[in-house]
């Protein structure tokens, strides 16, 4: 990949070897594939290039880039983490908080309150299972996937899910204002926040110290199962609150609502350039690898494919990513 870009962009290596930050690189990779994406797919599907197939693009990444934020936290602080519970712990939440809003305003503090307190306890649990039990993330995040559906299904069992968002949550999570998606008024100023803790806050070089380096960290005095277990907090009360933006982007709450963006989002921590070892990376990255897969979705769907080609084109994308980042490493 990095070398078709090279011969194809004599200039592409210049911007990567000379100003452009080294966290940022592989992101830059990412934005130029997804420009050639698009220009592709404007050559091959009439009106994919267009301001309004974009700015759709834009509001279904946005959910991806969201749930990436999740499994970045966990992701770069090591250990193996990965949180394969996002989905269920958000579809559990708009279940449960759908019948407590019913359209209303009024209760949507509760229903915040109730998100918060789901999404604290999920990610307790899975962070001190991992942590301090030291069982494997992948296993227990995929366990907790399970119960919470479990959950779900014994809620819902034999009846209708009730219940709708509040307009409040309509207006933020489906609306537009113009032609600019809501959605966006929310990923915009939690991108900036997130950038700014991972890169300008000291708790955001201890996650990339103990990703980068779990004995280094140790030896310097931090606590690594702390900061660990206290990352799968985060990761599920963010999940649970995406929960709602979920609730009100799709105006009611169903089964394996949130299960779907599972995959998406690991996919995206990938393609934006963050390793699964943990240490390294930026969440515009992850942003940037969202847009791209959400872009080669709708391309895949405009040709067609559906589904199975969507799974199949991540599939290959991921290989691909890993494959490049696996040999850049290796030349180091």
């Amino acid at each position: 990949m990095e070398t078709f870009l090279k011969k194809t962009f004599p200039w592409y290596g210049w911007i990567r070897g000379s100003w452009f930050p080294v966290q940022y690189r592989k992101a830059f990779t990412i934005l130029l594939l997804t420009v050639l994406l698009y220009v592709g797919g404007g050559v091959i599907v009439p009106g994919f290039l267009t301001l309004e197939q974009i700015l759709l693009t834009l509001k279904l990444a946005a959910f991806i880039a969201l749930f990436g934020l999740c499994q970045m936290i966990v992701i770069v602080a090591g250990g193996g983490g990965l949180d394969l519970s996002v989905g269920y712990t958000a579809t559990l939440t708009a279940v449960l908080t759908a019948s407590i809003m019913d359209g209303r305003n009024a209760y949507l503090g509760v229903a915040l309150l109730v998100a918060l307190v789901l999404g604290l306890l999920v990610g307790l649990a899975n962070g001190a299972l991992t942590s301090y039990l030291k069982l494997p993330p992948l296993v227990v995040t995929l366990a907790m996937a399970d119960i919470l559906q479990g959950i779900v299904n014994a809620y819902v069992a034999g009846k209708a899910i009730t219940g709708r968002p509040s307009p409040v949550l309509v207006t933020l999570a489906a609306r537009l204002t113009g032609v600019f998606p809501n959605i966006l008024f929310v990923l915009i100023p939690v991108s900036i926040l997130a950038i700014l803790v991972f890169e300008r806050t000291k708790w955001g070089q201890i996650l990339f110290g103990v990703g980068a380096n779990e004995r280094t960290a140790y030896l310097c005095g931090i606590n690594v199962k702390k900061v660990r277990f206290l990352t799968f907090a985060a990761s599920g009360v963010l999940a649970s609150l995406i929960g709602l933006l979920l609730l009100g982007n799709m105006g009611i709450a169903f089964k394996d609502m949130g299960s779907n963006y599972v995959m998406p989002s690991i996919a995206a921590v990938v393609v934006g350039g963050v390793p699964l070892a943990g240490g390294g990376g930026s969440y515009f990255g992850v942003i940037l690898g969202s847009i791209f897969l959400q872009a080669l979705t709708n391309l895949l769907t405009a040709l067609g494919l559906g589904d199975a080609g969507k799974w199949l084109g991540f599939g290959i994308i991921l290989f691909a990513m890993l494959s490049v980042y696996a040999g850049n490493r290796r030349s180091r």
